[in-house]
């Protein structure tokens, strides 16, 4: 009798947590090639120019969860394509961030992302793609970064009160951890320091209020923690310029926020994407070593730059949409007729 009464209510008890712990949200088990559903990371829909999703779909990060493990093979097994998108650290290749889970693997079923049974092409922000696709999958230059203009971000000349604005999360201990290393909490720190110190900048740190820095005069600096979007992109619409000191980032879109609201960028020279939207016109590259040669002569040159200008002349909706809707139609036969094909805004 007792066995019973601890089998019963040890099925309750199972049932229970599966109820909490399970995503219910149910897989499409109906999915049509011609009908692509609305999906969520890490995967992500590539659309037409009326926001109507492309047949296809773009995986962009490694699959943890159950659910999105069985939907990207329903998907395969439906004979829907894909194709890759690097934007999570150095995906598809495992990366360099000891912090998580990605430096340890980054395959699936025993197989590379990339591998042809997945994926008809992949997206990347490399300097040297075949170090992180070595295959002859067919590739494009292009990031999710490129259509940041969907935001419809406008610049506000007449509102600035700091010089630059950064944007680098915190982690719990100053000195390591996550962001420390993908967003490079130490060259910020150093850049910061020089640019107020030596170069008598006022600026914002967003993201990182408590880690020490080396300041003759704080009240140079202000420091918040996490802000939302909105509110985010107003203290960049306050700034002179922004400061981009990221490491192992895809592409980080807020270079390109940056760009479209017409604020020049000082970017880490090792930067891992994103090193693409440099040019005369949009910015500098600094590291820890040269800032006292670069920086001088990036605060000469800010006012004469037109960063908005350059962006909308090589990206952004128009221009990165007709270049992917080439690059699918070169390797995908059937693809839906379009004029561009856009990453919506995620």
């Amino acid at each position: 009798m007792i066995y019973y009464f601890i089998l019963f209510f040890s099925t309750i008890a199972l049932c229970y947590l599966v109820y909490l712990f399970v995503d219910w949200e149910e897989i499409p088990l109906n999915v049509d090639p011609q009908n692509i559903p609305n999906v969520n990371w890490p995967f992500i829909n590539i659309q037409d120019e009326n926001g109507d999703n492309l047949n296809l779909l773009c995986i962009r990060g490694p699959l943890e969860d159950t659910k999105d493990i069985k939907f990207f093979k329903h998907c395969l097994d439906k004979g829907i394509q894909f194709i890759g998108c690097s934007s999570y650290t150095s995906f598809p290749q495992p990366c360099l961030n000891s912090h998580g889970t990605c430096h340890k693997t980054m395959k699936f079923e025993g197989k590379p992302y990339y591998d042809s049974d997945y994926v008809i092409g992949w997206l990347h922000p490399f300097r040297n793609p075949r170090n992180y696709i070595p295959t002859k999958l067919p590739t494009l230059l292009l990031s999710e970064s490129d259509f940041a203009d969907t935001m419809n971000l406008t610049p506000e000349y007449d509102s600035i009160v700091y010089d630059f604005s950064v944007y680098c999360p915190s982690d719990e201990e100053c000195n390591k951890g996550w962001h420390h290393h993908n967003k490079n909490w130490p060259l910020c720190k150093s850049l910061v320091e020089t640019l107020v110190n030596h170069f008598d900048q006022k600026g914002i740190v967003i993201g990182h209020e408590t880690c020490p820095l080396d300041i003759h005069d704080t009240s140079r600096v202000v420091r918040t923690d996490f802000l939302q979007y909105w509110d985010f992109i107003q203290k960049m619409k306050q700034s002179r310029y922004v400061l981009i000191p990221s490491f192992e980032d895809a592409s980080p879109r807020t270079i390109t926020e940056a760009l479209t609201l017409d604020k020049p960028v000082l970017m880490n020279r090792s930067i891992l994407g994103g090193w693409k939207y440099i040019h005369d016109q949009t910015g500098m590259f600094v590291d820890e070593d040269d800032q006292m040669e670069v920086i001088p002569k990036f605060l000469e040159q800010i006012d004469s730059m037109t960063p908005r200008e350059y962006f909308f002349k090589h990206y952004g909706r128009e221009k990165s949409g007709r270049k992917l809707k080439h690059f699918l139609q070169s390797i995908k036969s059937d693809l839906r007729d379009c004029t561009l094909a856009v990453f919506p805004v995620s």
